[in-house]
């Protein structure tokens, strides 16, 4: 993207009028309290982080809010998926498009180191820790709030979870109304894909492989190719594979009921919720009448929150909730390998099926998509997630004013079942002679050669499970002395995880709190910490303190803006502190010895043995966590009672990023652990606008804007010597792209008589090149094509720019609201994708119509793809910006129309009903044919349309 385009965006950005999902902001005349720019507000005075809740005007720290209700108008299978573009700071990278596969992948305010684990978010779920998939399944009617910490005040109380920002989900609870409100949400629609990859028919591809023998000097093999324009010739079919196998539409439906109400005494939250999501493949439930191999999810939501205020000073909470997820897939296949078959079958391969209805194949291929899909049998899983917690507070305040104990214990477990039903159904393969005609036997019939044989088998995959157990007990504090405040907390924890099958649980332990002081609601300072430990660590390097201070000034309170009719609220805020993120894929590199697994040992007379112990390798002696070192500076600011601004510019330093040693000689016999030596930097920043109104004719409408930056740099990364600078990681993005740069084609001026590249002509390691291959720029001129000629290029996968939009409004029942998202400085590689641009025809490959205008003598000036092969050719598979694509995209991702039925006759007895109309990923731009967000031609990334309805009694 070129910089007046960037500048063109953030333009637009800034002075649209338009917004993400609420943001927090303040009153302008009240400071406790919290307005979030859609039609409900979430709960007002405090913001929920996880470990710690402080009243908003207190905060120090960069966080953001986003209510459940707000996440309910995105109808989607999976709750992460929700969270797209709505709250500044974090990117939501989408997952595959297939129910209950389409787990996304988060990043807080971009990402400040290359490992996976150096990028994890922390999720906690009512102020416990739990897995990202939990979080996944939970349904957005049982949310109350989510809210995203970014910076080191927020996330020190965090530790070794909050080196990458931490997700904290505030489930609901119950009121003291004294009154049972019950809550009825149901909608039903239909799922299409956004964009699907369009191969050549059967004409297209022979014609296109007749070319690729010729340019390779070989005789066709087509010798009549009009034969393939008609569909239904079985001796030469024209199969569209993706319209046999798949349709253009699957159904969508989400249920749930919630019971609301208690009072001063008790309160209670209880939900049930049931979510169902058919998959694209047709004709599906054929083989089996009690087994589909259709992809289906299914969900069941149970969730009971209790509230008990057991005398004036004693507290007690206690939840429960329980999740179901079953999924169903064809058996043998996952999605990335059904579709995969469908693009590398050609349209004139073979039909579906022959003339004497049994099952068409080839022994080229060696399989029929549609038959394995319908009958080769299905896979099922079932995962069910249990969460407990209990928690209570007793309040000291006849003792110490404003002094209390709390704590709490929760527990999680993870089980996951697999089922899989296989059978085994024989195709038959048309015999063909030289010239392409079928082979006719002395009776005059058709000649099938059979693959395969009738079977059948069950497989009971076994199970698997996951526990943890955390605890928080401590101390809270809660005092004013005149103009003075005081808030703190120092509590202990532990939390224990296993996965069945480790030796080993992850445990981590250690002391969390903070001090808060404000003086006169002016001024404010904030000390937090955690010293925690982990016990993947070595004895005597487990421990670590990890503390931020946090400062506050509330202008807006100082005598010169008091009651001033413009500037109603500014805060400016600032923190500097360090967090860190564990390796837990990476545990106990301080180890040395490993265990021995070419023979055993016996002792006794029984025939069993033990392993013995071996040196393994050089043991890592100092690892420890990554560690970020991170400032933040922001301010909140709202005008004229309407306009809410936040704005906030970070700087991070990441170090001891684990990476694998280099410089180590191979005639050593050394094998080293990876060690802690990386670091990376990471800048940006974020704004959010949000406007809202009302008419005296009672139109309440609402616009606002989110933009967030961040661009990273690695500072330091063992990396072996190179001989030009370009070539190291050190000094780009990480993840950078890197590659070939593209001058067009070898032209055949290129080559001499003989078929030889001309003298001054660059010439390529990767193979032997052809008119019409493509050609590179020899970057350090050495006359030769190499790696040493890739340098880095564009961006990378993940948008440094991430832009969000809300508007809608409410009047006379009617309520309209938009939501649209997207991103910018991002670049994307056709090479990543599953299929093979690079040379399609070779290894009988099929071709896409992004080679329908290929290289030839003809078209050597308008060319827009390199020749066309049977062959393999590596010079044209190379990382290369021809292949690199603007990964920038835009697109609506909600919508949604409601009416709310007058509150008269009958409804009177009723709170409101209020049916709506909603969609989801409705319109964007594409690259090549393909989903610019997710650019695979695996399972689709879908649109949806529903039909819903609300009630409240």
């Amino acid at each position: 993207m070129k910089n007046r385009n960037i500048k063109l965006f953030i333009g637009l950005t800034l002075l649209s009028g338009l917004s993400v999902a609420q943001a927090q902001t303040k009153k302008p005349n009240q400071l406790d309290s919290t307005i979030f720019l859609t039609e409900k507000s979430a709960p007002a005075n405090l913001i929920d982080g996880g470990i710690r809740t402080e009243q908003d005007w207190r905060n120090t720290g960069a966080v953001f809010t986003i209510s459940g209700e707000e996440l309910a108008r995105t109808n989607a299978g999976n709750l992460l998926n929700t969270l797209q573009g709505r709250i500044p700071g974090l990117t939501v990278v989408t997952g595959a498009g297939e129910p209950g596969y389409d787990n996304p992948t988060l990043y807080v305010r971009g990402q400040s180191s290359w490992n996976i684990a150096g990028n994890k978010v922390g999720i906690y779920l009512d102020g416990f820790q739990v897995d990202m998939n939990a979080l996944s399944a939970l349904s957005p009617n049982e949310i109350e709030s989510i809210t995203l910490l970014k910076d080191a005040a927020a996330l020190a109380v965090y530790g070794l979870n909050g080196g990458a920002g931490v997700l904290s989900v505030r489930t609901k609870e119950g009121t003291k109304t004294g009154k049972t409100k019950i809550e009825v949400n149901a909608r039903y629609g239909g799922m299409r894909p956004i964009a699907m990859p369009e191969v050549m028919d059967a004409y297209g591809y022979v014609t296109a492989y007749n070319l690729a023998l010729k340019n390779d000097g070989l005789p066709v093999k087509y010798y009549n190719p009009d034969f393939y324009k008609a569909s239904d010739d079985p001796f030469h079919p024209n199969v569209n594979w993706y319209d046999k196998l798949l349709t253009n539409n699957s159904a969508t439906q989400n249920y749930n009921i919630s019971f609301r109400g208690g009072n001063e005494k008790a309160r209670y939250f209880v939900l049930g919720g049931y979510t169902d999501f058919i998959g694209l493949y047709r004709d599906a439930d054929m083989i089996d009448k009690d087994f589909g191999t259709n992809a289906k999810y299914k969900r069941l939501n149970l969730r009971a929150n209790i509230d008990l205020q057991l005398n004036k000073n004693l507290s007690v909470k206690a939840t429960v909730s329980g999740i179901t997820e079953d999924r169903n897939t064809p058996a043998g296949f996952t999605a990335a390998s059904v579709f995969s078959n469908l693009l590398k079958i050609p349209a004139a391969a073979f039909p579906v099926k022959n003339l004497d209805g049994t099952w068409g194949n080839s022994s080229v291929y060696n399989f029929n998509p549609v038959q394995l899909l319908r009958t080769n049998g299905i896979y099922s899983s079932h995962t069910r997630y249990l969460q407990t917690n209990v928690n209570f507070k007793q309040k000291f305040d006849a003792l110490v004013s404003g002094l209390a104990f709390s704590g709490g214990i929760s527990f999680s477990n993870v089980y996951v079942g697999v089922y899989e039903k296989k059978f085994a159904v024989p195709s038959y393969v048309l015999a063909k002679d030289a010239y392409d005609n079928p082979v006719i036997d002395a009776k005059g019939a058709v000649v099938y050669n059979v693959l395969g044989a009738v079977g059948e088998s069950i497989n009971d995959g076994g199970n698997d499970h996951w526990n943890r157990t955390s605890s928080l007990f401590g101390f809270d504090y809660d005092k004013s002395f005149g103009k003075h405040s005081f808030t703190g907390m120092l509590k202990a924890s532990r939390s224990s995880y296993i996965h069945d099958g480790q030796t080993y649980a992850v445990v981590e332990q250690g002391l969390r709190g903070f001090v808060t002081y404000d003086y006169s609601k002016k001024y404010i300072a904030d000390l937090s910490f955690s010293y925690l430990g982990s016990g993947d660590f070595e004895s005597g390097h487990r421990y670590g303190m990890f503390p931020a201070l946090g400062l506050g000034w509330i202008v807006s309170n100082e005598d010169f803006l008091k009651n001033n009719s413009v500037v109603n609220f500014l805060k400016a805020r600032a923190s500097y502190g360090v967090t860190a993120n564990t390796n837990e894929s990476s545990r106990f590199l301080y180890e040395q010895w490993g265990s021995y697994t070419e023979g055993v040992y016996t002792l006794g007379t029984t025939d069993g043995g033990k392993n013995g112990r071996t040196e393994g390798a050089i043991p890592n002696a100092d690892f420890t966590w990554e560690s970020k070192r991170s400032a933040n500076v922001g301010i909140d600011l709202t005008l004229f009672k309407k306009l809410n601004a936040t704005v906030d510019v970070f700087s991070e330093k990441r170090t001891a990023i684990l990476e694998a040693p280099v410089g180590v000689p191979d005639y050593t016999g050394f094998n080293f652990r990876n060690t802690n030596t990386g670091e990376a930097e990471n800048k940006g920043f974020e704004v959010s606008l949000q406007f809202r109104d009302k008419t005296q004719s009672k139109l309440e409408y609402y616009a606002g804007a989110s933009m967030a930056y961040a661009r990273n740099k690695i500072t330091k990364k063992a990396e072996d010597a190179q001989p030009y600078s370009y070539l190291y990681d050190q000094g780009y993005r990480i993840n950078q792209m890197t590659g070939l740069q593209c001058v067009g084609f070898y032209q055949v001026s290129d080559f001499d008589a003989n078929g030889n590249l001309n003298p001054g002509v660059v010439k390529s390691t990767y193979g032997p090149v052809r008119p019409g291959d493509l050609k590179y720029v020899d970057v350090n001129n050495d006359g030769l094509i190499s790696s040493y000629d890739k340098v880095p290029m564009e961006y990378t996968k993940l948008p440094e720019i991430t832009l969000g939009f809300n508007l809608g409004f409410k009047y006379a029942g009617f309520d309209f609201d938009a939501f649209l998202q997207g991103v910018m400085n991002r670049t994307v590689s056709l090479l990543d994708d599953a299929f093979d641009y690079t040379h399609p025809l070779a290894n009988n490959n099929n071709i896409t119509v992004f080679s329908s205008n290929p290289w030839t003598p003809e078209t050597a000036a308008t060319a827009a793809s390199p020749r066309l092969s049977t062959l393999v050719n590596n010079n044209n598979n190379q990382a290369a910006d021809f292949w690199l694509r603007n990964g920038n995209f835009f697109k609506v991702r909600s919508i949604e129309v409601g009416y709310t039925l007058p509150h008269t006759g009958f409804l009177k007895k009723m709170e409101n009903v209020r049916f709506f109309l909603s969609g989801n990923n409705l319109f964007g731009n594409d690259i090549e044919g393909l989903e610019p967000e997710r650019l695979s031609m695996g399972y689709p990334l879908m649109k949806t349309g529903t039909l819903g309805v609300k009630a409240k009694f």
